[in-house]
């Protein structure tokens, strides 16, 4: 096995770096769950008592449980037991790994995708995972032992009216980050699919809190239709950032992926130029209307994973939140 430029990969072994098997067309399976439990908190929550779990449960078919599961893959990619080196005439193979196989059945089983053996979107079945483990993690302490809150951050929202000036500030919980893309196609070839100018990923977070102008906007205030301006920042902040960038567009109704390269810095990447600051002093709020809530009242929830794949297709988050709140 070999990297890109061709460079032989040296085969390793041992705790944490056990393999997943592919089950057909499974490696988004593999590559979420490895990056999931390469988190602390999902670790330690899963695998230092797994054996506990394993007497006590009281599910009578471990098959049907999706704490036993997630206690079991965390054990066999952490104990070390299954990352063992195959030797083939004195040489050194790589490690068979473990099968997921009654994990993906488990997760996957009211969900008629992930249950197929068809390739699917890594970022799609992160958003399904969280789910399925809020849903089993809520029985547990009132759901205090949940690790995905390691995702969880909160919107800031700032609409402002252009001719009054007075704002309005909202937030939005969530868990998972849709970010939109600069697409710039290079120079078309004949016979090569079209390629796309590299965007840094601070771009992707520059676009997300720009301005957008609202048209036809009624101001409160103002009392007739207006222009507004509306941002989105991040009013605070997740222990583990869940990013997917928006590279689709639609042709002829058909969402189709563009092959944009996007470039992640290596080192630390500082966001706080991306925090909101709430009402700052010499702004002006916006009056409460009867059809908006008070800015201190807690915003109806919406699925934020069908929002995000509705993003993913390319749609403002304004109109998806919408749409989720109407179906």
């Amino acid at each position: 096995m070999t990297t890109a430029d061709g460079t032989q990969l040296q085969p390793v072994a041992g705790p944490g770096l056990t393999g997943l098997r592919n089950l057909g067309n499974s490696c988004y399976l593999a590559s979420v769950m490895q990056c999931v439990f390469g988190i602390d908190r999902f670790r330690d929550r899963y695998f230092p008592s797994a054996a506990d779990h394993f007497l006590t449960c009281s599910q009578l078919h471990p098959a049907k449980c999706m704490l036993c599961q997630l206690h079991k893959l965390a054990n066999g990619l952490w104990s070390g037991r299954y990352a063992v080196l195959e030797t083939e005439d004195g040489e050194t193979r790589h490690q068979h790994g473990i099968s997921p196989a009654h994990f993906k059945a488990m997760v996957a089983r009211d969900h008629p995708e992930f249950a197929s053996m068809r390739q699917q979107d890594a970022f799609e079945f992160l958003q399904h995972l969280n789910k399925q483990i809020d849903i089993a993690e809520r029985p547990v302490e009132g759901g205090a032992l949940n690790p995905t809150s390691v995702f969880d951050f909160t919107t800031e929202e700032r609409l402002q009216c252009t001719k009054c000036s007075r704002v309005r500030y909202t937030t939005q919980k969530s868990s998972l980050l849709s970010l939109p893309v600069a697409k710039r196609p290079l120079a078309a070839v004949e016979g090569v699919p079209q390629e796309f100018e590299p965007v840094q990923l601070a771009e992707c977070f520059d676009m997300m809190t720009a301005d957008e102008t609202v048209d036809g906007y009624m101001c409160p205030s103002c009392e007739q239709p207006t222009t507004a301006k509306k941002s989105t920042r991040f009013a605070t902040f997740p222990k583990v950032l869940a990013v997917q960038v928006r590279r689709f567009e639609f042709v002829n109704w058909v969402p189709q992926k563009l092959e944009i390269p996007v470039q992640v810095p290596q080192g630390p990447i500082e966001l706080g130029a991306y925090r909101g600051q709430g009402l700052q002093l010499g702004e002006e709020a916006l009056p409460e209307t009867d059809d908006q809530p008070p800015t201190d009242a807690q915003p109806e929830p919406v699925d934020e994973s069908v929002v995000a794949q509705l993003e993913s297709m390319g749609f403002p988050r304004v109109r998806c939140v919408k749409a989720v709140k109407k179906t």
